[in-house]
């Protein structure tokens, strides 16, 4: 039987994720297991991020703050489509802390980049 592809891996963990949040949304929490289930993610993530910063080559420091701009990027127009459809909630405390979080961000960007020629 041939290896099942990245992608079809990926496949698999995202289907297996739906899965526990369609449980979640029924009551039907498995809740002993999330927490190795959340444990065996981190460790692929940090994994993940090993052979990423590999493969970034000589300009390593470089390639992780691209990195993690591109990845902030990604997160914050998903949240942004999320609240605006409805998907999420603007009734969370912490969307307060995450504005000022994103004014932050806005104001060191605003600073760092009139400096860069």
């Amino acid at each position: 039987m041939a290896k099942p592809t990245f992608v079809q891996q990926v496949a698999t963990l995202n289907a297996t994720l739906e899965t526990i949040e369609d449980s979640l949304a029924n009551g039907q929490a498995p809740v002993e297991g999330l927490e190795d289930f959340k444990s065996a993610l981190d460790d692929v993530r940090l994994r993940l991020w090993g052979l990423l910063s590999a493969a970034g080559g000589d300009d390593y420091k470089g390639f992780q703050e691209r990195f993690r701009i591109r990845r902030t990027t990604e997160m914050s127009r998903g949240l942004g489509g999320d609240l605006r459809t409805g998907t999420i909630s603007g009734r969370h405390r912490e969307l307060a802390g995450l504005r000022e979080a994103a004014t932050e961000l806005t104001q060191s960007i605003e600073q760092v980049q009139r400096y860069v020629v």
